[in-house]
């Protein structure tokens, strides 16, 4: 019976009393005391059991710091200027999908919308990192942090023009109120499944956050485009990863290690179960395993995109052990989240309930993203 409120208590307690929309910068068991009553005796012996066993990570006498760390695909979130550089034709007022102004903000409007949302339930400052993909360049990511639900918290923008043959990129928006960055470095992939395609690079920015060593790496792996023959390409995608990885943990054991991003893969595939080494059950995580926040999620039936009525999890946040096992004084993982309220889902017909997409069947719908966004909430002791 212990063992299952463990498992249950970081889930129960975030959503349901623990983290309502009106906690703020802090939060604490002796808040959480403040909800409960006679009526509630189940959630008194639960939260008992919890103080007992997870006193090391739970102390009523102490405060804990809240931060956000969210992912997000943009869906071609191309400007509306030919590139001659790049394939973006297509994403211009006279071509196929008559991208002009109008959609470009209509479409900028929704993409800060969310991320201004982001995280809010833990922390009035939304995420204090975001990691984007399926962006063109520099100009469309000042965009959206100059926006007017973002510009208030003056995020700053890590990009490096990738190879990628769309001409899209990755790309890590952070708050310098939380996250100072030391450096950032890009990380070619080359493919073997159709070498002469290029695609896009690994992007790892490395600093300071609330004051701890904290590294980045985020990504959009090669595409399922060609069925189960493409395996091979997110195959290595995940050994450079991995790589990566290690040589950061190769110089600090202890180092905390978030990678994030459209893997392309759902959080069982071999690529992340046996490239990336990874384990959804947070006893099981010691090195070399890594945790993946997402696991659990995606063996509930939850995804971030939908396909011919199947749930995929491709949007992933994937964690080395010390976020998990380390010492709880420091940032630690507590809980993952997807971002799929009502406003970036389809409301009617066929496709009721599927993420709501900029364009389908080829055609411009007006919508969100064909992905749901994620992010994980951290905490530390104040």
């Amino acid at each position: 019976m212990l063992c299952f409120f463990l498992q249950i208590s970081r889930y129960s307690i975030y959503k349901g009393l623990f983290l309502s929309r009106n906690v703020v910068k802090t939060i604490t068991f002796a808040r959480f005391l403040s909800y409960l009553t006679m009526k509630n005796l189940f959630l008194a012996l639960f939260l008992l059991v919890v103080l007992i066993c997870r006193a090391q990570k739970f102390d009523a006498t102490k405060q804990y710091t809240p931060i956000a760390v969210g992912f997000w695909n943009l869906e071609n979130f191309y400007d509306t200027l030919n590139d001659p550089l790049k394939n973006d034709e297509e994403f211009l007022p006279t071509a196929k999908y008559n991208w002009d102004s109008k959609k470009y903000y209509t479409k900028l409007d929704h993409m800060s919308d969310v991320i201004s949302q982001l995280g809010t339930d833990a922390t009035p400052d939304g995420v204090a990192i975001m990691g984007v993909c399926e962006v063109e360049n520099h100009s469309v990511l000042e965009d959206i942090v100059k926006a007017p639900k973002l510009k208030a918290r003056n995020y700053k923008i890590v990009h490096v023009e990738g190879p990628d043959a769309r001409g899209v990129d990755v790309a890590l928006l952070y708050n310098p109120k939380y996250f100072t960055m030391i450096s950032f470095h890009s990380y070619h992939l080359k493919l073997v499944v159709d070498s002469t395609h290029t695609t896009r690079d690994q992007l790892l920015v490395s600093g300071k956050l609330l004051g701890e060593e904290f590294h980045f790496l985020v990504c959009h792996w090669p595409s399922r485009f060609g069925g189960g023959l493409s395996e091979p390409n997110r195959i290595v995608a995940a050994k450079l990863g991995r790589k990566i990885i290690d040589s950061i943990l190769h110089v600090n054991p202890n180092a905390k290690v978030i990678l994030m991003g459209d893997l392309n893969d759902d959080p069982t595939d071999v690529s992340i179960k046996r490239d990336l080494n990874t384990t959804g059950k947070e006893k099981e995580v010691k090195a070399p395993l890594l945790y993946n926040a997402m696991e659990g999620l995606f063996k509930k039936g939850i995804g971030t995109l939908a396909y011919n009525d199947n749930w995929n999890l491709f949007d992933q946040q994937i964690m080395t052990p010390a976020l998990i096992n380390g010492d709880y004084k420091g940032l630690h993982f507590h809980q993952a989240f997807i971002f799929n309220k009502p406003l970036v889902l389809i409301e009617n017909g066929k496709y009721r309930g599927y993420p709501n997409r900029t364009f389908s069947q080829g055609a411009y719908t007006g919508g969100y993203s064909d992905h749901c966004a994620v992010y994980s909430v951290l905490l530390k002791e104040r």
